[in-house]
């Protein structure tokens, strides 16, 4: 491919719900483009962008793709994106390396939760977006039905730049709203006739025609003011005002398409490099330079800053990173610098991607997308910039994991197998993590929800591992209530020296969260300065190991005041094991109880399902904090314990309608409900007794 200027770039990530036809729209842009040779099909694995096995078996994405093509002396990088919750990490990389939006709205369906989703993700973000009612050639369709819905939920400046000819089985072509011409399809992979439009839509076009200038009219005071004063405007007028209103993300124009047709497609990639921004007037992700804001611009001649957004692990290749470069310019054979892990870096090759494709590059240019391979430790979200300058990119906003699961070996002695196939899965997705959880001998997997987990598995199997996924285990917590004292005292006589130690302790609670502390009172030297130390010792693994479950202690004040010794047999091991014995004494003297991990929840639930939302975490031993207005919906805050959280993401989906997503963070520990404590303290005791 030739070499292009940042002003001749285009970077779109085609975004939408999960079956809108993104991946289908997609190969057919990449087709008019001359990239690919037909048009692939999701049900047959034939897909540009959808490649890999796993991908192939669910019919769906999991993972973004990356193609390019040329158009209109353009080139348009296009970003495939995953269209289900479970891979949002995906979107938020897609959304950081692009510069606009190509929103797919499914013509029977009309907008769904994830069109929602992804429309506030885009505005958050600052990225224009074009909505694209695809899929016009199915059955049921109706495109007034998207604009209404588009106007009533996403926008009231979601405005039609094209109109349909037909629905369903009798699409036949589209009514260009700015050309006032119609495009009439001739036969299925013929390019479309212009001509007149028809008689029966004339009405209609003109009506729909006047709401477009309307509306982007408020984007130039000029042509606002002309406008108003009832002149006739241009066509470069109304161009102008359209692309204005586009690149500040403040109009928001339909067409249709009908992918799998390839109806309407040329037409969307006209409307992509006439209204999406180049490089040159797109906003950049903060830049910093030792933790201070630097203006960078889209200047080929600037200095290096490129940032990698995905990581790409293939068998017998290795790592590749796929990069936006913001500004200056890469080539093959560069030298870098991590600015995130501070070393240098040898650019081998550089690539353009299509699907699973590379194509040797001569240079990445400021504003553009490529990949580069065998980096030595360069992940996703570092900086690479030139040495010296120190320029960083923000952080992309992955989210944070939500759903947990125990990872178990179906083959005793995987663990490390495990641990390295589930890491190199993290490599590609962030949304991933994988820690170990020694007091509770378990290996505990992180992720989006029950269907992210699936496609992690699937994984692991190609890597030939096998695991089961179980409900984990809760860090569930033991103190006490009430304050007690006691005497521990050890005294073992055998042929030779003995052992001897003796010492009077008092236990007290502490408030939440405050910890262990150790006391000593001790006066008249009853027990030695140098046995103190193996006092708390002796103490602090007794509370490791618990009283009631085997759960540690906590929050608990030890008061050591009186006790003996002997000039001969005394001994640090004595005093240790004299700490335990009063430990074990005093516990059951204190009122012990034990606690649960309190999670903060923050739901977000449409209008219509907060009631819901709210008796189903009440259910859950849940208390409301309170709600706020979000959107369309409420933001539900709660605090609920951590045991009741298991796949709740798969209820809250199903309460939604698909609509409802939550956060979730740590808060405290609680006293467990007298009801529940016999019933875990039973679980854990089986437990112990089934590891030894």
């Amino acid at each position: 491919m030739k070499e292009f200027s940042s002003d001749k770039l285009r970077n779109i990530a085609v975004v939408g719900h999960g079956t809108s036809g993104k991946t289908t729209l997609v190969d057919a842009m990449l087709f008019n483009m001359k990239e690919i040779k037909r048009i692939g099909d999701i049900t047959s694995g034939t897909t540009t962008m959808d490649f890999t096995d796993v991908e192939k078996k669910h019919q769906f994405s999991v993972s973004l793709g990356l193609g390019h093509g040329e158009w209109r002396d353009c080139k348009i990088n296009v970003l495939d994106s995953p269209g289900y919750d479970d891979f949002t990490g995906e979107l938020v990389a897609a959304l950081r390396a692009a510069d606009a939006v190509v929103i797919t709205v499914n013509a029977q369906n009309g907008v769904e939760p994830g069109t929602e989703r992804v429309f506030e993700m885009a505005a958050v973000a600052g990225k224009p977006a074009i909505l694209c009612v695809n899929m016009m050639d199915r059955e049921n369709s109706s495109y007034d039905r998207v604009v209404n819905q588009a106007q009533q939920f996403l926008s009231e400046k979601a405005v039609p730049l094209q109109l349909p000819i037909g629905e369903g089985n009798s699409f036949r072509g589209l009514i260009d709203l700015f050309q006032m011409k119609a495009h009439i399809y001739q036969g299925e992979g013929q390019p479309s006739k212009e001509e007149a439009i028809p008689a029966e839509h004339a009405g209609a076009a003109a009506a729909a025609r006047e709401r477009l200038i309307e509306t982007v009219a408020d984007f130039d005071d000029a042509v606002i003011e002309k406008y108003l004063d009832g002149q006739k405007l241009t066509d470069t007028e109304i161009l102008s005002a359209l692309t204005r209103g586009v690149r500040k993300a403040g109009a928001f124009p339909l067409v249709v398409t009908s992918g799998a047709q390839n109806r309407g497609v040329r037409r969307l990639l006209d409307t992509i490099v006439v209204c999406a921004p180049p490089p040159t007037e797109a906003p950049i992700p903060e830049v910093t330079k030792d933790g201070e804001p630097v203006e960078v611009t889209a200047d080929p001649a600037g200095p290096l800053v490129a940032q990698v957004f995905k990581t790409v692990i293939e068998q017998h290749v290795g790592e590749m990173s796929l990069v936006r470069v913001y500004s200056g310019s890469i080539k093959p054979a560069g030298d870098v610098f991590n600015v995130n892990r501070s070393h240098p870096e040898k650019i081998g090759q550089v690539y353009s991607v299509l699907g699973r494709e590379r194509r040797e590059a001569p240079v990445l240019t400021a504003g553009d997308i490529g990949a580069l391979v065998k980096l030595k430790d360069t992940h996703t979200g570092d900086t690479l910039s030139g040495k010296g300058d120190g320029l960083k990119v923000a952080a992309i906003p992955f989210p944070h994991p939500v759903a947990v699961e125990a990872v178990v070996p179906k083959n005793k002695g995987d663990e490390d197998k495990i641990g390295m196939a589930i890491h190199k899965i993290m490599e590609e997705d962030p949304t991933v993590s994988l820690e170990g959880d020694p007091a509770l001998r378990q290996q505990l997997l992180r992720g989006m929800g029950e269907l992210h987990f699936e496609v992690v598995m699937d994984k692991l199997a190609a890597k030939n591992v096998e695991v089961e996924l179980k409900k984990p285990r809760i860090h569930f917590r033991e103190t006490i209530t009430r304050t007690a004292e006691g005497q521990g005292r050890y005294k073992k006589q055998t042929g030779g020296r003995g052992q001897f130690g003796d010492v009077h302790i008092r236990l007290e609670p502490r408030s939440r969260g405050e910890g262990f502390e150790f006391v000593d009172k001790v006066v008249g030297g009853a027990v030695p300065g140098k046995f103190i130390p193996a006092v708390e010792k002796g103490l602090i693994e007794s509370l490791d190991r618990g009283f009631l479950a085997g759960y540690p202690a906590v929050d608990i004040r030890a008061t050591l005041y009186d006790g003996s010794y002997h000039s001969v047999d005394s001994s640090e091991m004595a005093f240790k094991v004299a700490a335990s014995m009063a430990f074990k004494k005093i516990m059951e003297a204190a009122g012990p109880v034990l606690l649960e991990p309190i999670m903060e929840l923050s739901v977000y639930a449409p209008e219509e399902a907060t009631g819901d939302v709210m008796g189903d975490l009440s259910s859950r031993r849940g208390r409301i904090l309170g709600m706020e207005p979000m959107g369309r919906g409420q933001l539900v805050k709660a605090l609920v314990p951590e045991a009741e959280l298991y796949r709740y993401s798969a209820q809250l989906r199903s309460f939604t309608q698909g609509r409802g997503r939550y956060e979730v963070k740590f808060n405290n520990y609680e006293e467990i409900p007298r009801d529940l404590k016999d019933r875990i303290i039973a679980d854990a005791k089986a437990a112990m007794e089934e590891a030894h």
